[in-house]
């Protein structure tokens, strides 16, 4: 048990007194009431002693979080160099796809997609499977041609160019080849047989499937009628999440629009010393918010560690751990409530967190919309510099053209599209993650820090530690912090959480639902 408690503050020596507004919340300007006096500040529930256990179990357990999360997000599974393997995202597969599923709904018009996936093809194996998305874009003869223009290249290299340590090139380039001849035959069949061409033999099939994945698939069902069920299934019903994807993108374009002339609004104010900050200052002294902050980071490292032991462990375990997993984290919601457990009042936890609107329910959202518009330019920055980072990085550090791709978690989890899963996934962004993270990141965490440091430093440290606990990259985690600093100036300046808390269901809502979108184009 963390250290010793203080008695909880009478409700006249509360920051937050729930029956006295603190005065206007929101730009300033024009005739105003005059506020209500502000409470003398006094330090939070909670003792030195407590506060120090707190930061020494953060250290402790926020590095471990951080590990488990960047491994996990840069954990690629062993593969036997010397084969081909599936693509899992590469850029020829992408393009493949949007083009050839929405090919497929467009009919001839469809073809200009393929110029997308020649742009990103520049080895033998993405032309390779360049090919075969043509054979679906364009024909049966444009595939044949282009794979017999593959075949004379590999056949026209000297093997002996090959160093003797460089056997599993060797290896893949014979398998490219192999592929080639038999796609060719294949192809050139369909052009002169049409539906009438025999398919592959299954083990033919089964095998470049394992080598080449979705573009196997397109093999598979190439000799079939366009209206035959097996090419509906693989390639239909993209329109619609195509629609909703455009949807989608119009509405963040409007967006975009608003948060121009918002940003500038907010400059214009923030010059004229016409923004106020609002949110309470507590005196230095207290640590029961810290002590929610290290409860919760490690409950959520508890919940890590269980899924790793899960899937060291093997199945059923795993599979049990990772249907409990999504469903586990909603329990993460109690961690804000540790207070209570610690004999403060649920009025004082609800007013220190920022769970409280004076100027009304609907107005704090509405504000905290505009604010989120308003900074969204900050985070437009950030996403430029890790683009700029990934470029830099793709230049010094190239990975293998060949290999599978980089994944993306939340895809990785769409592409399974089991409505259950689609559910939770959606619930837990637009829910639980603006509740839950704002609770504890600029509800206690923020309010911590602000009693020791300046706004700035405070809203950057707690950004940093928000943006940390996410499973993406750390170049990624750029745009992710970013927008932890921007819900923390939004806290500071209502004074109330109920602003960042519809700002970040906002923001996870429009993103879930383009990548929703896209994974339904892509996927079907």
């Amino acid at each position: 048990m963390i250290g010793a408690m203080e008695q909880p503050p009478t409700p006249d020596q509360r920051p937050f007194p729930p029956s006295q507004p603190t005065g206007p919340i929101g730009v300033g300007g024009g005739k105003r009431a005059r506020p209500e006096p502000m409470p003398e500040p006094r330090p939070d529930p909670g003792t030195p002693r407590a506060a120090r256990t707190a930061w020494l179990v953060l250290l402790v357990a926020l590095p471990l979080v951080v590990a488990m999360q960047q491994w996990r997000a840069h954990s690629k599974p062993e593969l036997d160099p010397a084969a081909i393997h599936a693509p899992m995202g590469d850029n020829v597969e992408t393009n493949a796809r949007f083009g050839t599923r929405l090919g497929y709904a467009l009919g001839p018009a469809g073809a200009q997609f393929q110029n997308n996936v020649d742009e990103a093809a520049s080895t033998p194996l993405q032309r390779l499977r360049a090919a075969i998305s043509a054979g679906e874009l364009i024909g049966p003869d444009e595939a044949a041609r282009r794979l017999a223009g593959i075949i004379d290249d590999l056949e026209q290299v000297d093997p002996g160019a090959f160093a003797e340590d460089d056997a599993n090139a060797r290896a893949r380039r014979a398998l490219i080849l192999e592929d080639a001849r038999v796609l060719r035959e294949h192809y050139e069949s369909i052009a002169i047989n049409g539906s009438g061409t025999q398919p592959l033999e299954v083990d033919v099939l089964e095998g470049l499937v394992a080598r080449h994945g979705y573009f196997a698939e397109l093999v598979g069902v190439a000799h079939l009628p366009a209206n035959h069920e097996r090419r509906k299934d693989l390639l239909g019903g993209a329109l619609v999440p195509l629609v909703v994807m455009v949807l989608v993108m119009c509405l963040i374009g409007l967006g975009l629009l608003a948060a121009v002339g918002l940003g500038i609004t907010a400059i214009v104010l923030l010059g004229q010393r016409r923004i106020e900050w609002t949110m309470c200052r507590p005196l230095p002294g207290g640590s029961v918010y810290l002590e929610s902050v290290a409860v919760f980071v490690v409950a959520f490292a508890a919940l890590q560690i269980a899924g790793k032991l899960a899937a060291m462990i093997g199945s059923p375990v795993d599979m049990i751990v990772g249907a409990l997993s999504l469903p586990a984290q909603w329990l993460l919601l109690l961690c804000p409530l540790w207070p209570l457990l610690r004999g403060v009042s649920w009025a004082q936890v609800r007013d220190d967190l920022g769970l409280r609107a004076p100027k009304g329910w609907m107005i704090e959202v509405l504000a905290g919309i505009a604010g989120y518009l308003a900074l969204l330019p900050l985070v437009l920055v950030g996403v430029g510099v890790m683009l700029l980072l990934l470029w830099a990085q793709g230049q010094f550090f190239p990975a293998d053209p060949d290999g599978p791709g980089a994944s993306n978690p939340i895809l990785d989890m769409i592409q399974d599209l089991n409505p259950v899963t689609l559910v939770l996934l959606y619930t837990m962004a637009t829910i639980w993650a603006p509740l839950c993270e704002e609770l504890i990141f600029r509800g206690a965490m923020l309010r911590h820090l602000r009693a020791r440091l300046v706004l700035p430093l405070a809203a950057v440290l707690s950004a940093m530690v928000f943006g940390l606990m996410h499973g993406y990259m750390a170049l990624q985690l750029i745009p992710v912090t970013i927008l932890g600093f921007n819900f923390a100036l939004l806290r500071a300046w209502r004074g109330s959480l109920v602003g960042p808390i519809a700002a970040h269901a906002l923001n996870n809502a429009v993103v879930l639902a383009l990548l929703y979108s896209v994974a339904f184009v892509m996927y079907g």
